[in-house]
């Protein structure tokens, strides 16, 4: 490793005025040496601060991770509610002190029957689905509605729940990309009064709705790995419980090619979608 590091991470020479003595020829093949390793947002961060090599190969911070940050789990907090509270609190005594960017490392975390309560713009980033693991935890999407504010969750499962999810009441919007809801034993996602967007994310295995939609809320699904299956584990027919389920006053969007036929399928008793009738709406499920 001595040697190898020694030829492949050279050392920087002190500025001169007129001369050019930056390795773009290492910083090359180090632009490839990263297309394979393909390292996580929170690697990129950390690999930068080892070396200018490692700084100038990886390029510039993507506008996604630009931002005070912090991860968990750090080593002065014991747990994600610890973390979040303590943000919360930093953003009320002054905005500009409280990270806006969570990394969650991969792993299996427990969180103790508490709920992650979000009431200011931030991105939380997960090492991946199958990687990143909420347990006994769910998100609360709360906070005062802000134009082109929002709050975005990327590559975790949420899972075990007793409760809903993730569950967003009149307040800050939100994006999810490629986040599982599992084994919650009401709704995989409830919005209302609210907007979100739904990107490559999977809603399986919850006691009632896998995404229910209400008073006067909006939720937009796309991408491919888009699937609500296997919900209403409840098996309470009588709920008027879906896989994908909207209020008279609420919807559903759908982008094409995804229909609700096919994004949601094998939710107990055949009930994959519906409408509440109540209230004379229009309230609607639809590409």
């Amino acid at each position: 490793m001595n040697y190898l590091s020694s030829r492949i991470i050279p050392q920087y020479h002190p500025v001169e005025p007129n001369v050019d003595r930056i390795p773009y020829e290492m910083i090359a093949y180090w632009r490839d040496i990263w297309k394979y390793l393909d390292p996580s947002d929170t690697d990129r961060i950390h690999l930068r601060r080892l070396c200018h090599l490692f700084n100038d190969s990886l390029g510039p911070t993507t506008e996604s991770t630009k931002g005070m940050y912090t991860e968990y789990p750090p080593p002065n907090h014991p747990s994600l509610r610890s973390l979040f509270d303590r943000c919360k609190q930093l953003f009320e005594e002054d905005p500009r002190k409280a990270p806006t960017i969570f990394f969650i490392k991969e792993g299996d975390h427990e969180g103790g029957g508490h709920c992650l309560h979000i009431d200011y713009p931030m991105k939380i980033f997960g090492a991946g689905r199958n990687k990143t693991i909420l347990r006994n935890t769910c998100f609360s999407i709360e906070g005062t509605k802000e134009d082109r504010k929002c709050v975005v969750v990327t590559g975790l499962t949420v899972t075990e729940w007793d409760g809903c999810g993730f569950n967003a009441e009149d307040g800050l919007s939100f994006v999810c990309d490629s986040v599982t809801f599992t084994r919650c034993t009401q709704h995989g996602l409830h919005a209302e009064n609210t907007k979100g967007r739904l990107i490559n994310c999977v809603a399986t295995q919850c006691g009632q709705d896998g995404i229910y939609c209400s008073w006067n809320a909006l939720i937009e699904l796309e991408g491919s790995q888009t699937k609500v299956h296997g919900n209403v584990t409840s098996g309470d027919s009588d709920r008027y419980t879906y896989g994908l389920h909207t209020d008279s006053s609420s919807i559903i969007h759908l982008l094409s090619p995804l229909t609700k036929e096919s994004v949601s399928t094998n939710n107990h008793n055949g009930q994959n979608y519906g409408t509440d009738s109540y209230g004379g709406g229009s309230g609607c499920i639809e590409t």
